[in-house]
């Protein structure tokens, strides 16, 4: 085999548990687009944002143009970071808060990582007011300015939107209503799959507002 196959199958093999992984939460992917369908039915706005800016153009972009012929077009608001929490606070609680987050990964000693760490073990997409930070740590406004998408979502759930964060294994930010949890190392294959689950969120949600529990959406 030569060097290359050799590669390709590598990067393979690193992919293929991730995005099994994906596939076996489909049960709360589901419920996470059945919440975001019934805020949108009662005439919620998405606010979509994350620690690249580009997530939250491509959401937006994604939800308010449908690629997909007969599709409504929903409303949908992309936030630069720096910005989201200030603007979350002043949204409306029936909307609903799209995160893209990147989780650093636990802090370790002699290879093993700290107690009290979050692992990817400890988080699982559906649970809520998972890893609440320590009070009194650092100053809210310092926090802000070095985590500003946890403030972003922690001031959209002090609001009352509907959250949503989509992050890596290692989560440490405020309590959310969906949390995926996504177990890739690899940066590269965890923003893959960030990619795979908003545009599956997206087609889920289209999915729910015709056919879902409550009924089609005018």
């Amino acid at each position: 085999m030569t060097a290359a196959a050799v590669l390709t199958t590598a990067l393979a093999q690193r992919r293929e548990r991730p995005g099994a992984d994906l596939a076996g939460s489909a049960p709360d992917l589901v419920a996470a687009a059945a919440a975001m369908a019934r805020r949108f039915r009662a005439g919620g706005v998405l606010h979509a944002f994350g620690h690249d800016d580009a997530d939250a153009h491509h959401i937006a972009v994604e939800f308010v143009h449908p690629v997909i012929v007969g599709k409504r077009a929903l409303p949908a608001i992309a936030h630069g970071a720096d910005r989201a929490a200030f603007r979350l606070r002043h949204a409306a609680p029936g909307d609903l808060a799209l995160a893209v987050c990147d989780a650093p990964p636990p802090a370790r000693r002699n290879g093993e990582p700290l107690r009290g760490t979050p692992t990817g073990a400890s988080c699982s997409f559906g649970e809520t007011a998972l890893n609440r930070p320590a009070e009194g740590a650092v100053s809210p406004k310092l926090q802000d300015e070095k985590r500003p998408v946890a403030a972003a979502l922690a001031a959209a759930g002090e609001r009352g939107l509907l959250t949503v964060a989509l992050a890596g294994r290692f989560w440490a930010g405020p309590p959310v209503d969906h949390l995926l949890s996504l177990p890739a190392d690899d940066p590269l294959v965890l923003r893959e799959l960030q990619v795979s689950a908003y545009h599956l969120l997206w087609e889920l949600t289209h999915a729910l507002l015709e056919h879902g529990p409550d009924g089609s959406t005018p």
